[in-house]
C-alpha cells in the first residue's frame, strides 16, 4: 500500500511539475524518406505540433535555448505496401552550438509495422508511444555527459 501511495504521489508531482514547465521541446531525427514512411513522419509531427504537452523544434540547440530537449530517434524501411517503423526515445542538450550531447534509452526501442493505408493512424499510434514513456514517472533517469 505505501508503495502505491509513493507511485501516485510521484505520478501527479510530476503532472504537476510538467504542467507548470509548459511544451517541452522535442526534436525528431528521422531517416524515413519512402513514401509510406513519410506520411507517418508527417503525421507524427502534426501530433506534436497540435499537442499542448510538446514543442515540435527544428534543431537540437532549440534555436539558440540550449535546454533540454527530447528526441525521438525515427528510422523506416518499405517493402510493397508496408512500411517497418522503429523509433527510441532519449534527450539531449547543446552546450554551445556545435557542442550537443544525447543520449536515448535503449528499452525504449520499439519497431511496428505500418500498412499504406494507415499511415495517419500509425503516426498517432507513434505519438501516442512517445507521450506514454515519457509520462511513465518509473523510467530510467538519462545522464546527459
Amino acid at each position: 500500500m505505501k508503495r502505491l501511495v509513493t507511485v501516485l504521489l510521484l505520478t501527479f508531482a510530476s503532472l504537476t511539475g510538467n504542467a507548470a514547465e509548459g511544451p517541452r521541446p522535442v526534436f525528431i531525427r528521422a531517416a524515413c524518406d519512402g513514401k509510406i514512411s513519410s506520411a507517418i513522419l508527417y503525421s507524427l509531427k502534426q501530433e506534436l505540433r497540435s499537442s499542448q504537452k510538446y514543442q515540435l523544434i527544428p534543431t537540437l540547440d532549440d534555436s539558440g535555448r540550449m535546454d533540454i530537449v527530447l528526441t525521438i530517434e525515427m528510422s523506416c524501411t518499405e517493402r510493397s505496401d508496408v512500411a517497418a517503423v522503429a523509433t527510441a526515445y532519449g534527450e539531449a542538450k547543446c552546450f554551445a552550438l556545435n557542442n550537443c550531447h544525447a543520449t536515448f534509452d535503449a528499452l525504449s526501442l520499439k519497431s511496428v509495422l505500418c500498412d499504406s493505408n494507415a499511415t495517419a493512424e500509425c503516426g498517432r499510434a507513434r505519438f501516442k508511444a512517445f507521450d506514454d514513456y515519457m509520462s511513465n514517472p518509473l523510467r530510467p533517469p538519462l545522464k546527459l555527459q
